[in-house]
């Protein structure tokens, strides 16, 4: 999970600073507008974090884990979203990954109800 975060994350980070810079260096005026900017970049993030699924998870590929829905495709986009959303909704995140701390092997809640599985990519 940690890689899904952070490849989005570490994105929209070096867009907005760089958005950041050129604003102040540029056009200094238009600094009121960053707002903006930096709220764009993180919904963009939010959706890439939550999409991240949908193709089977480019960091969980690299880790040699892929995301599979009962048939062995890519889960789509709507699995994608609900298998993710929970995570982003405090204390309920921590209901969803319980089974996945009791036994590594157990999958998370919301793989139940959707019927995904985490595979290994061997």
């Amino acid at each position: 999970m940690w890689l899904d975060l952070l490849i989005p994350a570490a994105v929209v980070d070096a867009l907005g600073l760089a958005a950041t810079a050129a604003v102040w260096y540029l056009r200094p005026a238009a600094a009121a507008y960053l707002g903006w900017v930096w709220g764009a970049l993180a919904a963009a993030a939010l959706i890439a974090f939550l999409l991240r699924d949908a193709n089977g998870g480019r960091a969980r590929r690299w880790l040699g884990f892929e995301v599979r829905d009962g048939e062995g495709g890519p889960p789509g986009l709507w699995r994608s979203t609900r298998r993710n959303l929970p995570l982003l909704v405090p204390g309920w995140n921590l209901l969803e990954v319980w089974p996945v701390f009791r036994d590594g092997k157990a999958p998370r809640r919301s793989d139940r109800q959707l019927g995904t599985l985490l595979i290994s990519g061997d």
